[in-house]
């Protein structure tokens, strides 16, 4: 900007850049007095890792009566007789009380396949196993029926990847010490 020709007058009208210059010192003035505050949400540093706080601990467990602690240690002790002798190449088992959700568990991988699945309940009238490869297109399934106190088995072709089991009781309410076991082996030719 250039001065005019009268001192004190600016060329172009005084009044809009008097405005100008009034609304960019208040908004640094704004500025100024924001960036000295400190806010219940500053955290520090925003390129630093986030902390993670974690759940308060579940409540631990209902503790187990002597009674219902000593049927347990019996019924598993029967499940070793009906399950019998341990087979070589194990690649999946799982032993645990029926209780609740009952035995789970898993193998993040196996080559495509056919297993023979055996698995007993002890404790129990009746039990269920489910062997499932959820997630796969031609992911492999079995349902299985157990009648306690015999083993069952049955063989469940299986696409290559990650394989799901679960044993539980087929009825609700309190469990009664019964407990499952299952093993998985890849099945011999011919059988």
């Amino acid at each position: 900007m250039s001065l005019s020709g009268s001192p004190g007058k600016l060329r172009g009208g005084g009044r809009h850049w008097m405005r100008g210059v009034a609304l960019l010192l208040a908004v640094a003035g704004a500025a100024t007095a924001l960036a000295g505050c400190e806010y219940s949400d500053d955290v520090g540093d925003p390129t630093a890792t986030p902390i993670r706080t974690r759940r308060a601990a579940p409540p631990p467990p209902s503790p187990v009566g002597p009674e219902l602690a000593m049927a347990v240690t019996r019924n598993l002790h029967d499940l070793g007789a009906v399950l019998g002798a341990r087979p070589d190449g194990i690649v999946l088992e799982g032993v645990g009380g029926l209780g609740g959700a009952g035995v789970r568990k898993s193998v993040k991988a196996l080559p495509k396949g056919t297993y023979t699945v055996t698995a007993a309940c002890v404790g129990a009238p009746a039990g269920d196993i489910s062997i499932t490869q959820d997630g796969l297109r031609d992911g492999g399934k079995l349902e299985l029926a157990l009648d306690c106190g015999k083993a069952t088995q049955a063989q469940v072709d299986l696409a290559a990847g990650p394989v799901y089991a679960q044993a539980y009781r087929r009825t609700t309410g309190p469990g009664a010490g019964e407990v499952a076991g299952f093993w998985m082996v890849p099945a011999t030719p011919g059988s």
